[in-house]
């Protein structure tokens, strides 16, 4: 048992560090390389340069003889998971844009209502930033963080805190202290919300981030 949690706990460090690592990539890839390609390819590569952060947990899941459902996917109930992805990104927008801007709180956030802006973006969100952001944190990690601890609220408050430490190089306080709350978040949405699964998350972490700049736009003139 010791030797598991040991191992456990390797992997929780080995993919964080990875994963700050390609984040770091991204941002890189971002200011360096992007900006001398465009069109479509640029467009792919977008989307794409996420999928190596998955790479140590595939590793390890592959390692462990872990499945999909273990993480959290399931293959039943699909219609039932999206709407409680839809629930969730109701709960997400209301708690941490609506309220803390009906307060008074300026959060900085950008408003747009492109149609062609917002279709592109739930696209970059699914296939990259949630996907991604989902099956690490709220997948992976949360399994291994609940395997070290055996407790649940143990497991919800580290793989938040990691989350927002993801941030990091965004250089905000703000956005590590509010990402890590939505992290939190989406951890208690899972256990509490019926069919809250991953791929609900991964819907709900989607439409958060893909609508955030149309409700700023529409009713606080952002």
């Amino acid at each position: 048992m010791a030797e598991t949690k040991k191992r456990d706990i390797f992997t929780v460090v080995i993919t964080c560090a990875f994963a700050l690592a390609v984040i770091y990539g991204i941002g890189w890839f971002h200011e360096s390389v992007l900006p001398l390609i465009s069109g479509v390819i640029q467009s792919i590569l977008i989307v794409v340069i996420w999928w190596p952060m998955l790479i140590a947990t595939i590793f390890f899941m592959r390692k462990d003889k872990e499945s999909a459902r273990d993480i959290g996917f399931t293959k039943t109930m699909i219609l039932r998971q999206i709407l409680a992805g839809v629930v969730v990104a109701v709960g997400s927008l209301s708690i941490f844009l609506v309220l803390p801007a009906l307060f008074g709180f300026q959060l900085g956030y950008v408003g747009s209502m492109n149609p062609l802006s917002i279709i592109m973006s739930l696209v970059y969100m699914l296939l990259a930033v949630a996907l991604v952001e989902e099956i690490i944190f709220r997948g992976h990690l949360f399994k291994k963080l609940f395997d070290i601890s055996g407790s649940k609220w143990f497991a919800i408050v580290v793989s938040s805190l990691l989350f927002g430490f993801l941030h990091i190089f965004n250089w905000s306080i703000l956005q590590i202290v509010f990402t890590t709350l939505i992290g939190a978040y989406f951890c208690i949405c899972k256990d509490k919300i019926k069919h809250c699964t991953l791929l609900a998350l991964i819907i709900g972490h989607s439409l958060h981030n893909t609508f955030l700049p149309v409700i700023t736009a529409l009713f606080f003139g952002g």
